[in-house]
């Protein structure tokens, strides 16, 4: 078998393998006048051979910047271009010095040139059984492992059952071994199945089980793990590791899937690695022909990894034009506990102390885990113009989801515009869209979010709200490992801004309690404003458009269109001083706003809102207790119906809560093809509403780059499928 792959030809050549060199002649590219501040790169160069010149260019990314990073001035560009081709990389592209210099690394070909994380799978044979079977020596011989696979560019499954949705644990006990603050440090679960959902396992050795996995579905995030011990005619399973937290129960009707076992793979697109034998399965879609198919199994974890220090960060690097692909990623060995937004994960492009890093019209495609973290201490970095696709887990990380001992200044000031980040959440469904923790001042502008299974934007770290004592905070050391610092636990998660964004399709029925663009601690000078939000379904409670959650304070939501939301389209749990203004809040399925929690100060101002609805409850929960500036809002339904806000008459409600609120028409054009301009301002300035031009959110640029944020019509008619069957359960 043949791989056309660097990793392994560097990994293995002294074995004798068969490798297909990635080298040869150089291709006639229109190159730019060689200069001595440029160097570069052709698929068909060679590290060894070349000189990184015109004419002997190198192959690599890392020899191409080796020794040059500090070989000028500030003035002294380095410029790395790159030509169109495959490049099948053995290492991330990695830094870790400062430059003196900037450095732009550029395509300069007709096409984007692919840095390939991963490995050419070839040699196909067909199985009786329908299935087509390879065999991958580097599997056995040198322990070669791998939990995704692509096939013509698409993500294959690991071999699951069920092949959709999940079964449910019939009951769940713990035993806990060595005691925890909150919960037992060391404890082992026995888990317990209906036999008639094992179907697939039952007769099966232990030792063909034994990479076997499970994914257990909480609320807002998931349990991944390889049981220690399977008893397959009990349907019945023990692990071990932290014990469970009480809001994330692996207990007596939680969803499951289990995958990675041979017997499991019995539908198309499925696959399955047999670790002792090297094979590799799989089950080709109809149309798919093995002998010519481009198969990819991912080696790297991160294709770049770029990490300065507290006193020397690397600045000033702009990677342009470029396309990154296939990524690995594999759960831990004592398996993945559950994580909100899935936060602890890695990135295929990891960034930490760097300044004015810039990535532009590049691909980040067919991840493993998240797509780009810039991490601790970044700095006025820009993601700009990038197609972002196809994750494990979510798109981008701004910031750390931990505090650290050194108390040093949080990252901030970094600018996400004009991307499209689309299909993610395939390996860990609580990834986010984007996702700012720990830090303040950034601009995510003019991005299109759609296909991901949680929320789509997601802004600050804290629950609760600042404290004016101080407290003992779990935080990180500088190396790594957990400790405690005595502080005042404020949110360092501010001025933050989030407008002009287009975020639809989001949840698809897969978890619950997520928002659009969601808001977590005090954020004050936070701005969440002229986005447009459509078609939020999650699995149970909690779908909502604009969501401030445990103690969200000083936020502005104002100016968003917000559409169809399984739970409704604006969601207040607990906060202060939030101010949602000047709102198009439409037909929800259940209700349209909720405000969970009254509190003595004020919660928030809503003011100038058009909430307009066929179906579902108006307001929910506590409106008529807490204290809140609610005013001047006007209400709707289309099918007739009178509105009742928190179930009383409108006359009434307005007597008590709402004095200049309106129930009129708010003679929106066509609402049936989702057009919400005005045939008339008549009533809307009853209420003061200012219309605002939704027709700017989402990406700008050529029709090419605005197509391709659309969602193909074949998934827009799936969703509307799933969503008629999760909102009758």
């Amino acid at each position: 078998m043949k791989y056309i792959n660097r990793f392994f030809a560097v990994l293995f050549v002294a074995c004798g393998l068969s490798v297909v060199s990635a080298h040869g002649l150089y291709d006639e590219i229109s190159w730019m006048e060689s200069r001595k501040d440029t160097v570069y790169v052709s698929s068909k160069g060679s590290d060894n051979k070349g000189n990184g010149s015109f004419a002997s260019p190198f192959y690599s990314l890392n020899k191409a910047v080796e020794g040059r990073l500090l070989a000028g001035g500030p003035a002294d560009t380095l410029f790395v271009l790159v030509a169109s081709g495959d490049y099948y990389m053995d290492a991330p592209f990695s830094i870790s010095e400062p430059s003196s210099r900037p450095v732009v690394i550029r395509s300069c070909g007709d096409e984007k040139p692919r840095f390939m994380g991963g490995i050419r799978i070839e040699g196909w044979e067909k199985q009786e059984d329908g299935l087509y079977r390879t065999y991958i020596p580097e599997v056995v011989r040198y322990g070669f492992d791998f939990e995704q696979f692509y096939v013509n560019g698409r993500r294959a499954v690991l071999a699951r059952t069920p092949n959709a949705d999940w079964f449910f644990v019939k009951s769940s006990q713990e035993f806990p071994i060595v005691k925890g603050d909150r919960l037992a440090d060391y404890a082992v679960q026995r888990i317990d199945f209906e036999y008639s959902d094992w179907n697939s396992i039952k007769g099966l050795s232990r030792r063909k089980l034994k990479n076997m996995k499970f994914r257990f579905y909480h609320k807002w995030d998931i349990t991944r793990k390889n049981p220690k011990y399977i008893e397959p005619d009990s349907a019945r399973i023990y692990m071990e590791g932290k014990g469970m937290k009480p809001w994330n129960l692996i207990q007596k009707g939680s969803r499951y899937f289990m995958y990675d076992y041979k017997a499991a793979l019995d539908v198309a697109g499925e696959w399955y690695l047999d670790r002792e034998s090297g094979y590799l399965y799989y089950m080709p879609h109809e149309g798919e022909d093995m002998s010519t198919a481009f198969c990819v199994a991912p080696v790297l974890r991160q294709w770049v990894s770029v990490k300065g220090t507290p006193e020397h960060p690397v600045k000033n690097i702009k990677f342009e034009g470029l396309s990154f692909q296939y990524s690995s990623y594999k759960i831990p060995a004592g398996g993945e506990e559950p994580a909100q937004a899935a936060a602890n994960t890695e990135a295929a492009m990891q960034f930490s102390f760097v300044e004015n890093i810039v990535l532009e019209d590049c691909e980040m495609l067919h991840t493993g885990a998240y797509g780009i973290s810039f991490g601790q201490e970044c700095h006025q970095n820009k993601i700009l113009h990038c197609y972002i696709a196809d994750l494990g887990a979510g798109g981008i990380k701004i910031g750390e989801p931990y505090f650290r001992t050194s108390m040093r200044k949080v990252t901030g000031g970094n600018i996400i515009d004009n991307n499209i980040i689309a299909s993610a959440g395939h390996e860990q469904p609580c990834g986010v869209g984007i996702a700012l923790f720990h830090t303040s001042d950034n601009k995510v502008t003019h991005n299109d979010i759609f296909d991901i299974l949680y929320s789509g934007i997601s802004v600050g770290w804290v629950w609760g709200y600042n404290q004016e004592s101080e407290t003992k905070v779990p935080a990180l050391d500088e190396k790594g490992e957990q400790a405690f610092v005595w502080m005042k636990m404020k949110s360092p998660s501010v001025r933050n801004l989030i407008m002009y964004n287009h975020i639809h399709h989001i949840g698809w029925g897969e978890l619950s309690d997520m928002g659009a663009v969601y808001t977590l601690g005090e954020s004050e000078g936070t701005k969440v404003c002229n986005n447009v939000i459509t078609d939020v379904l999650s699995y149970d409670y909690g779908g909502w458009g604009l969501y401030t959650d445990e103690g969200s304070t000083g936020v502005e939501m104002s100016s968003n269109l917000v559409l169809r939301c399984k739970s409704g389209g604006f969601h207040q749990h607990y906060g202060k001083n939030n101010v949602i203004e000047n709102n198009i809040l439409g037909f929800g399925f259940y209700h349209q706003v909720q405000l969970t929690r009254a509190e003595p100060h004020l919660s928030l101002h809503f003011r100038r809102n058009i909430i307009v609805h066929d179906k579902g409850e108006t307001l929910v929960r506590t409106w008529d207790k807490a204290n809140v500036d609610m005013d001047y809002n006007l209400y709707w339904r289309t099918d007739g119906s009178p509105v009742t806000p928190m179930g009383k008459d409108f006359s009434e409600w307005r007597r008590r809560k709402e004095h200049h609120s309106v129930m009129c028409d708010p003679l929106f054009n066509d609402v049936e093809n989702d057009d919400y301009t005005f045939a008339s301002r008549k009533n809307i300035r009853k209420i003061g509403f200012k219309p605002f031009d939704y027709s700017k959110v989402g990406v700008y640029g050529d029709k090419e780059w605005r197509e391709k944020a659309l969602l193909s019509p074949q998934r827009m008619e799936l969703f509307k499928k799933l969503a008629a069957i999760r909102l009758q359960q």
